[in-house]
């Protein structure tokens, strides 16, 4: 369901409560965001998309039991708009719901912008790797840290917190005595304003400290096929 700024509710889906919710502009061909969701009730739709205005639903998948993770982002460049897949469901799906690879990602977990392109990487455990439709590919593992919450293996903070655009990771030390900021090593041709100055984007780091934290999306499309990344409006006195 959705809150209305006045603090009135906006909408709700009664689709009930699932581990795992991502909006954003997952499917830049229409106007607005959405908003991808996996459901733990299994008389209800295993999992679908809602435009997050007005929580009418674009498509759905049928009950399947209690689908307790789903991630939804541009992880393929093969396919236009964010990938959706969840573990319940198979297949990778685009953003109209239809089946545009068999194979899903070894990850169904965190996300991150990690190499040059703007295409995101898949974050799972202490490791980041970059789709494929017969493998994924390991870009990076973290040597003497650890994930977080249990099987959720969530890191401690993900997000553009250095300034760049692509994500940086935090994950606590093996023996818990400090946390490890890992960085991208790779250069990019493309400019995008700092994350943080997107509203929903800085909202969606302070969303991690919740048990079942998802990875950060801003409210503009970054993919492959992007149009120029929004420049944020400053207000001056």
């Amino acid at each position: 369901m959705a809150v209305d700024d006045n603090g009135s509710g906006l909408w709700t889906t009664r689709n009930g409560h699932g581990d795992a919710m991502h909006v954003g502009d997952l499917d830049p061909a229409r106007p607005g965001l959405e908003e991808f969701k996996v459901d733990e009730d299994g008389s209800k739709p295993s999992s679908w998309m809602a435009d997050a205005r007005t929580g009418r639903i674009i498509w759905s998948t049928p009950a399947n039991g209690d689908n307790g993770r789903g991630v939804s982002g541009d992880v393929w460049a093969g396919s236009p708009g964010a990938e959706s897949w969840s573990s319940r469901v198979d297949g990778v799906r685009d953003p109209k719901g239809t089946v545009v690879a068999s194979r899903k990602p070894s990850s169904i977990n965190f996300l991150s912008w990690w190499d040059g392109d703007p295409v995101r990487e898949l974050l799972d455990g202490t490791h980041i790797d970059k789709y494929g439709t017969s493998a994924d590919t390991r870009l990076l593992t973290g040597s003497g840290v650890h994930s977080d919450n249990g099987t959720k293996a969530t890191p401690s903070l993900s997000g553009d917190i250095l300034g760049d655009w692509r994500e940086e990771v935090v994950w606590p030390t093996t023996d818990n005595t400090a946390l490890r900021i890992y960085s991208t090593p790779y250069e990019t041709n493309t400019r995008i304003t700092t994350l943080l100055h997107d509203t929903q984007y800085r909202t969606a780091l302070a969303w991690q400290n919740t048990a079942c934290n998802q990875p950060p999306h801003p409210s503009f499309f970054i993919g492959d096929g992007m149009t120029t990344a929004p420049r944020p409006t400053v207000d001056t006195p």
